[in-house]
This record gives structure tokens, C-alpha cells and sequence, in this order.
């Protein structure tokens, strides 16, 4: 791209600061990252840029800016890409109590035939409180961080594709199927968030149900097996072990589910059984970590009680026969 000889003397001083630029990337990347983990919010990975010169010029040209190194605040731009609209609030908390906030803009509660471009916008800076050559030539610089769902930031990538910026730039003749587009996006997103309200409410009420079934034998509340009421009863019935991992977890499910378990109260019936003897194959074949995480004890217990996974494994039948308690 040509540039005027009054455009090109801004970029030598943009050179120059591009190396404090991607230096307050890996600051800013650390403390978001970090906070967002210990919130356990799922994200995408943070995506990030610096501003190129071409960018960078193309704007000073188009907004006429005088003094673009103190006018413009985005030569730093991180996106955060959430799965939900309420983690959007968890992010923007995050960013609050992280960074000196300048600026914010709301794009999403605005006109929603524009879903694509919905997002939240935050200029900030790095607060006072860092000091040291570490932070002296990059606390001071302007930085933006945008936030928004993946189906968000889905319809904005496919919009940007079609080099559509704004509804307004849209064919009219294509413009009724553009939004119709949007508008499944953007249902989509509400219901993906109605979705997992709803999950968090059966999470609280599983582990209601569980705890009473645990508390009193009697009981005869049933609660099916699933990823979520297996969860639960594990951790309640053994909770000095480590707990597994989601994708054992969802292993045992159909595990379980094969052998024709349907109910955790069946469930919790054959592991009262069986535990004793399951504690005893431990004991004498205690795997690396000296005993196994919640999922291995479980599957230790149905190995030893169900007839079908001893002759499905002639080695696992002879090891497990002698465990079995009459």
C-alpha cells in the first residue's frame, strides 16, 4: 500500500511500539487467563492482535486523527469468546476488578436484526499498581477487550466473510434471508443459554435427591443414570478420592447402561454389596496412585459383580472370582 509522506511519518514511532504492544499482550493474556480458569468459565482460547500498519494507517486517514498515539486505543485488541450470555457478566466482573476500565460499549442489547456484530467492548488499561521496568512502557497504553458467545462470534466470522460490516451494506434483495439468518443465531444463543440454566437447576436437584437417597436406604425416589447423577453419586459416596475425569465419567455411563443399569438406587445397591471385596482387590493390586480415583473403584466394583464383564475377560474372571462375596 502507498503511503503519503505524512502517513509514514507515524510509522516509525508504531514500530517502535510494537514490541510494548505484544509485551502488554502477554500481560494482559496471563491475568485474563488466569482469572477466567479460576472461575472454571469455559472460553475459547483468547485471540489477539496488534493493529498492522496498514490498519493502522487506513484509520488516521479515514477519522482524520491528529494524534493517533493518543486517540487510538485498539493497537491491542483481545477477544474473549464465552459459550454463554451469563459468563458474559462473570468476564466483564473479571475485567473490572483487573484492569483500570476507560471505556465500555454495550453492542448487544441493542437492534438485534444486527446479532452478528453483537459484543461487549471494554477500553482499559493496566492499573497503577504495576509498576517496574517490567510494566513502565506498556501501563500506560489504551487496550481494548472484546467480549462475546460463540454464536456471536459464529454469525460475525460469516458476516465478515460475506464482507458484510452492517446490515445496511446488504443487497436488498438478500437482506430478508440475511436476517433471517441472524435471527436462528440469535435464538440459537438464547436458547443455548436457557439450556443451561436449566442444567445448573438439574444439577442442584440431582444432588438433592442423591444426598437423601444416600442419607436414608429406605428411600425409594428413583434418579436415573446419567453423566450428571453419576457425577453427584460419586463424589458423595466416595469423597476422599480423586475424582475422575469427564470423559471417564461419560465411559461408566455407557458402561453401566450396557449391563442394564438404569437407576443410581440399583447402582447403590451392588456397590454396598460389593465394596468390600472391590476394597480388597485394591489393597492387593493398588494401582500407581495406592488407590483408585472414584471412577476406578467403580468400575473395580461392577468388574467383580457382574458375571458378564468376568466372562467377557477370561484373565479379569480368574483375577476377580476370588473377590466375589458369596
Amino acid at each position: 500500500m502507498d503511503f503519503t509522506t505524512d502517513y509514514l511519518d507515524y510509522l516509525k514511532p508504531y514500530k517502535t511500539n510494537v514490541p510494548f504492544y505484544n509485551s502488554l499482550i502477554d500481560e494482559a493474556l496471563f491475568i485474563l487467563d488466569k482469572e477466567i480458569k479460576a472461575l472454571d468459565i469455559k472460553t475459547q482460547p483468547i485471540s489477539f492482535r496488534v493493529k498492522d500498519e496498514v490498519s493502522f494507517i487506513n484509520k488516521v486517514k479515514r477519522k482524520e486523527i491528529k494524534e493517533p498515539f493518543k486517540e487510538i486505543t485498539d493497537f491491542v485488541g483481545l477477544r474473549v469468546v464465552c459459550l454463554f450470555r451469563s459468563d458474559i457478566k462473570r468476564i466483564e466482573t473479571i475485567i473490572k476488578d483487573n484492569f483500570l476500565l476507560i471505556e465500555e460499549d454495550n453492542k448487544i442489547d441493542g437492534n438485534q436484526t444486527e446479532f452478528g456484530y453483537m459484543s461487549y467492548h471494554y477500553i482499559v488499561k493496566l492499573k497503577e499498581e504495576y509498576s517496574g521496568p517490567r510494566y513502565d512502557e506498556i501501563k500506560g497504553i489504551s487496550f481494548e477487550i472484546q467480549v462475546r458467545t460463540i454464536s456471536m462470534d459464529a454469525w460475525a466470522n460469516i458476516s465478515h466473510y460475506l464482507d458484510y460490516k452492517t446490515v445496511n451494506d446488504v443487497p436488498a434483495s438478500l437482506r430478508k434471508d440475511f436476517n433471517a439468518i441472524s435471527g436462528l443465531f440469535y435464538v440459537a444463543d438464547t436458547h443455548f443459554e436457557v439450556f443451561f440454566q436449566e442444567t445448573l437447576k438439574n444439577k442442584e436437584e440431582t444432588e438433592e435427591k442423591i444426598e437423601h437417597l444416600l442419607e436414608d436406604t429406605d428411600n425409594k425416589e428413583i434418579e436415573e443414570i446419567n453423566f450428571d447423577s453419576l457425577r453427584v453419586y460419586l463424589n458423595k459416596k466416595f469423597p476422599e478420592r480423586v475424582h475422575s475425569q469427564d470423559k471417564t465419567i461419560s465411559d461408566i455411563v455407557n458402561e453401566l447402561l450396557s449391563f442394564d443399569y438404569k437407576t443410581i438406587n440399583q447402582l447403590d445397591e451392588v456397590v454396598n454389596k460389593t465394596l468390600n471385596a472391590a476394597l480388597k482387590y485394591e489393597a492387593e493390586f493398588p494401582p500407581v496412585g495406592e488407590i483408585f480415583e472414584d471412577g476406578g473403584i467403580m468400575r473395580a466394583i461392577i468388574g467383580i459383580y457382574e458375571n458378564k464383564s468376568r466372562k467377557s475377560n477370561k484373565g479379569i474372571y480368574n483375577l476377580y472370582e476370588q473377590y466375589i462375596e458369596k
